[in-house]
């Protein structure tokens, strides 16, 4: 201890230990990148990416439905409709004729939510069910664990959706709940647009984490801990905001979905960013199974 004591006191010396600790970190995230790049391809991300954006498409109409019924509850039926699509824009980044054509069909399937509902409630449950099934049994394939047997894996299921519904209406509300604060508090100064819209920047980000967060927390059936997953969660959160900005420029200059499926070319983009998504989130899931094992590896010599 006297000796690192002296070693610290010398000038320049903990300077010159900086580059060797920097290059340690350096090379501890490579082999961790590259240890995750082979759980996802060893355990066919690419597919169950495709799964997950089967299921998420045909359960984002019910989903919605379900978001505004509830929000109805606590706010205008109208009002509600409106800020819950606002919300799923934020997520969806298309925009122009292919966004107008999807969300308009989102909200005519909303404004029949009264007939629709009992239908819509269970679409939700089955398809939001196979949903979450895709991701629980890809992360667990990352982590190299015995998949949830035939009961919990539905159970485990209803658990996230009730989680994910709870956080989009929180999210939802909050912005509402601080302009309605504002117009009582100060209805006098003119600062309510840029920090609505900082809100709606900042809320729809730390959602994200905190979900991803969660389910990578919760997903795996092995003990893991909370300093396991939240970097991969934020990694995946920037990664996402990274590649929705170049699949924004992919569609305005490179993409003709439009000329190759007409009406449909909403869709098929619409699916295509689903499935960006799922890759990501698995591939957020490879990352914490990457960094468990090499912090597992250099444990053992110290045992």
């Amino acid at each position: 201890m006297s000796e690192h004591r002296r070693q610290n006191k010398i000038p320049g010396l903990r300077q010159m230990n900086m580059p060797n600790r920097l290059n340690q970190i350096t090379g501890k995230l490579w082999i961790i990148l590259r240890v995750a790049v082979n759980k996802f391809s060893d355990t066919d991300g690419a597919q169950s990416a495709g799964a997950f954006a089967h299921f998420a498409f045909f359960s984002l109409f019910p989903l919605i439905v379900i978001f505004v019924t509830l929000a109805s509850i606590f706010i205008d039926r109208n009002l509600a409709e409106r800020e819950v699509i606002a919300y799923v824009e934020t997520y969806v980044p298309i925009s122009g004729e292919m966004q107008r054509y999807i969300f308009d069909a989102i909200s005519g399937v909303v404004k029949a939510r009264g007939q629709a509902s009992a239908i819509a409630f269970l679409m939700l449950v089955w398809s939001a069910m196979q949903f979450f099934t895709a991701l629980i049994s890809a992360t667990n394939r990352a982590w190299g664990v015995e998949a949830y047997n035939w009961w919990r894996l539905p159970l485990r299921s209803l658990i996230f959706l009730s989680f994910m519904v709870s956080a989009v209406l929180l999210a939802v509300g909050l912005p509402l709940l601080t302009k309605m604060v504002k117009d009582w508090l100060f209805p006098a100064n003119d600062f309510r647009a840029w920090v609505y819209v900082l809100w709606r920047f900042i809320v729809p980000l730390l959602v994200l984490f905190f979900s991803l967060s969660v389910f990578y927390r919760i997903a795996p059936r092995r003990s893991t801990r909370f300093s396991e997953v939240w970097a991969a969660a934020l990694c995946a959160t920037l990664l996402l905001k990274a590649v929705e900005s170049l699949f924004v420029l992919y569609l305005q200059h490179f993409a003709t979905l439009n000329a190759v499926y007409g009406a449909f070319g909403g869709i098929m983009a619409l699916l295509l960013w689903i499935y960006l998504c799922g890759c990501i989130f698995i591939f957020g899931a490879c990352l914490c199974a990457g960094q468990a094992e090499i912090q597992a590896l250099q444990m053992k010599p110290q045992e």
